[in-house]
């Protein structure tokens, strides 16, 4: 039974409950990705400067330039929680620590304003998208299961970019179907500069507008992108002196010396199927209602030429994105949960996909089926290690995330355990809470 309530009314609910799940847990562990965001934070409030020397040591993520060292990463995340931290200690909310303002308080806001926030609206702008459609399933699941069970809500509450960059990028490609152009390069401006590898997006509607001839669009298109792309000029030649030298290539540590440019050669099958379907980084075993969407895109969708496909906004960088991926010399991305590089990818394939799904049954049935294994999978995976898997770790459940549930060796990273219960009551509480939240988005569809 569909929603009879105000769209707002329903996106609030969706969205709110969302936020809870994806807040219960906040990482505040000593990753060099999460660090090297804070650092720069820390840097800017704390010495009004973008050097991290005062912290560097913490972490690997580094870059090296004249004797000094700054973040290597794209530089909007940390922009954006920069004024929040700033607040925080001006309003004296901040105790300093062994390492100044960086500390697991700052960790935990960036994971929540970069990871929480991002995934929420995600499901919520799905839900949107469902409300008036007919549907295998009631909305609020069909928006909360995928995301939940999939390996981006291991990433929510980190202090990542990728989650950050694939909301900005889901809101750039929802302008451009729209013919909001200044908007679309807006938004694909600043999921760029929370992920570089993005740039495949807006570079293929460029292209697109160009031999189509669209000057107006593109016109549009760049505008919207230029103020971005200024601030990204500007932060380069801060810190590398040329506004067209990335950070990236002064790394100081863990140096790429594989060949080509960032670590980038050719393709490999290995590295395709790698990210595409094994049990180690695959898409579409750690985002497992992607595989039915895609099937719906692919095969049930009507018939189009290859112009078309050209002009769809998301096949081609989409390809060229994982093709690019598959070319890096270390494509499975670390010490990870899935396949980070392709985060962008998944919420595009689920946030896109899932409204486009058929209300029959073998929807309700399959979508069930992999949304359940998806929930084990990174609920598990949530709860024990994160993303904190070895990168010879080849089967992440079975190796380790399995083996540490049956020892119950559960995470302390939930805001529970900060009140004072065990790391076990925090999980059970989480179930209940998801269960829970569950029944509510069911209520929530009931006509008012």
């Amino acid at each position: 039974m569909k929603d009879y309530r105000p769209a707002s009314a329903g996106a609030w609910a969706v969205f709110l409950v969302s936020l809870l799940l994806c807040s219960w847990h906040l990482d505040s562990g000593h990753n060099a990705n999460t660090l090297s965001r804070a650092a720069m934070v820390a840097a800017l409030v704390e010495h009004g400067d973008l050097r991290i020397d005062a912290y560097h040591e913490l972490t690997a993520d580094k870059a090296l330039v004249n004797g000094h060292y700054y973040s290597e990463k794209a530089p909007l995340p940390a922009l954006l929680v920069t004024p929040f931290w700033w607040a925080a200690h001006r309003a004296h909310l901040v105790t300093p620590g062994e390492h100044g303002l960086l500390t697991d308080g700052l960790l935990r806001l960036g994971g929540f304003l970069c990871g929480s926030l991002p995934l929420a609206f995600i499901i919520a702008l799905t839900w949107l998208r469902l409300r008036d459609r007919s549907t295998a399933l009631p909305a609020g699941w069909m928006a909360v299961l995928p995301f939940l069970g999939s390996f981006l809500f291991v990433y929510s509450g980190s202090f990542h970019g990728h989650l950050l960059a694939a909301l900005f990028l889901l809101l750039a490609w929802r302008a451009r179907n729209t013919g909001h152009h200044t908007w679309a390069g807006a938004w694909a401006g600043a999921a760029v500069l929370s992920e570089y590898s993005l740039f495949l997006f807006p570079l293929a509607w460029v292209l697109q507008d160009l031999l189509m001839r669209r000057s107006r669009d593109l016109f549009r298109l760049c505008m919207g992108g230029a103020p971005w792309l200024l601030l990204l000029l500007a932060a380069n030649w801060k810190v590398t002196g040329s506004p067209f030298t990335l950070p990236y290539a002064h790394v100081a540590e863990h140096v790429d010396r594989s060949g080509g440019v960032f670590g980038l050669s050719l393709p490999s099958l290995q590295a395709l199927w790698g990210l595409l379907f094994s049990s180690y980084r695959g898409l579409f075993t750690h985002a497992p209602v992607a595989l039915i969407t895609m099937f719906t895109f692919l095969v049930l969708r009507p018939r189009t030429g290859w112009r078309e496909w050209f002009t769809h906004p998301l096949v081609l960088p989409a390809m060229a994105l994982v093709l690019m991926m598959s070319a890096h010399s270390m494509w499975w991305g670390g010490w990870a949960f899935g396949p980070r590089h392709l985060t962008a990818l998944a919420v595009l394939l689920l946030a896109g996909g899932v409204p486009l799904l058929p209300d029959r049954g073998w929807v309700r049935w399959s979508f069930l089926a992999l949304s359940g294994w998806g929930l084990i999978s990174s609920i598990s995976a949530k709860s024990t290690t994160w993303y904190g898997l070895p990168t010879g770790v080849l089967h992440p459940f079975r190796e380790m995330i399995a083996p540490m549930l049956s020892g119950k060796a559960l995470t302390t990273l939930q805001w529970p355990v900060e009140l004072g219960f065990s790391p076990a009551m925090g999980t059970f509480l989480f179930l209940l809470t998801f269960a829970g939240a569950l029944y509510l988005l069911r209520r929530n569809e009931t006509p008012a």
